[in-house]
This record gives structure tokens, sequence and C-alpha cells, in this order.
């Protein structure tokens, strides 16, 4: 130790510190187009929405699997084993085709956006709130959707800002949501929480995997 202190001493050059980049404020972009998928990759943005609506036949079976998904869903896997690993594991009742290829269309955009070639699912049903408190996601990204219930609150300030006005998806919107993870990240991540619950929730999450 001594010897380092006596090498820094000797420097004719002085140590200079780089302060950390000041956040940029964040941004949300919620739209009816599908592109707006892409508005992630913006340094600014920490949010972006697929405000869409679903096709009778997926919203049906979206809520009778209220009463009959058992179990949630939860597994690592490439959108294209998805049909086959859904078709099994879902229950059987009309719309059941209609939901499983709005669910891999769904998992395929976001692998292609996320170049990854697994996604982490997570398809379950909630009779209470998850993640009752404001928080962000330790991750790089995360897709959250609704097919019924209540959907996700999110505020666009930082997490520590208690005064931030909470605002709430709707059923069916398809969400990417920036994480704390995200590389080189030029804002803060969103900060959301899980809806009080009147109904039950039925909620799709995809996380991306990628291969070493």
């Amino acid at each position: 130790m001594s010897q380092l202190m006596a090498n820094n001493t000797k420097s004719s050059v002085p140590l200079q510190f780089t302060p950390e980049p000041a956040l940029l404020p964040a941004r949300q972009q919620l739209s009816s187009s599908v592109e707006v998928l892409t508005e992630i990759f913006s340094a600014d943005v920490n949010l972006a929405v697929w405000q869409r609506s679903l096709a009778p036949a997926v919203a049906s079976y979206s809520q009778q699997l209220l009463s009959l998904l058992r179990l949630p869903l939860q597994h690592f896997i490439s959108p294209e084993q998805l049909p086959d690993y859904l078709q099994p594991a879902l229950p059987d009742a009309p719309g059941k085709e209609d939901f499983i290829a709005d669910l891999t269309l769904i998992a395929q955009m976001f692998a292609c956006l996320m170049e990854c070639q697994q996604l982490g699912l997570r398809l379950k049903v909630l009779n209470q709130a998850m993640c009752p408190r404001f928080h962000t996601d330790h991750l790089c990204c995360r897709l959250v959707t609704t097919y019924h219930g209540p959907a996700t609150e999110w505020h666009a300030g930082a997490l520590t800002d208690n005064n931030a006005r909470v605002q709430q998806l709707q059923q069916a919107d398809v969400a990417l949501l920036k994480g704390s993870g995200w590389e080189n990240m030029a804002t803060y991540a969103i900060s959301h929480r899980s809806p009080a619950l009147a109904e039950p929730r039925l909620l799709l999450t995809l996380d991306p995997v990628w291969q070493d």
C-alpha cells in the first residue's frame, strides 16, 4: 500500500474522475401501431406500449382460463417451440387455437426485437396483487400483457418520486418495460406495480434469454 501511494505521489499526471452522466428525463411511448415497440431502443424511453384489443375468440378463451388454468405455466422456451408446448399444457375450450396463435405471435415479435433465442415465459391467473408496491425490474427488458382483468400500473417518475401520477395499462396492451439491466442505461427504469384486483387477472410476462 505504501509503495502504491508513493507511485501515485511521484506521478506528474493528476488523477481524474469522470462523473456519472446525468440521467435523461424518461419518456413513455404509447400507440395503436405495433411499430411503437421499437421505441424501447430510444435512449430516453423506458416504456413502449402497443395499445390493442383482443379478437373475440382470444378474449373468450382468456376469460375461460380464469377457471380452467389450474397451475401457472412457467418455462424457458424458443418461440418456435411455443405451439407444441402450449397445445397440451392449455385446457381445451373454444378459442384455444386463436389464443395460442396470439401468444406465439407476441413471443416471436419480442424475441426478434431482443435478438434472443429463448424466452422466459410465465402465464398465470392472479387473484391478488403479485407485486403491490412500485418497483423496477433488475433485468434488461420485460414484456407484460394482461389478457383479462386489471392491467399493470406505472408512473413516469423515478422510483423514489412519490408525487408522480399513477397511470394504468389496459387489458390486451402489450408493454415493454425497460429495466435497470439495460446496457448503457441513459434514464431510469420504469416504475410499475400490480393493480389491486376486484376480479381475477390473466397475466403473461416474457423475459429475453440469451445463450452464451
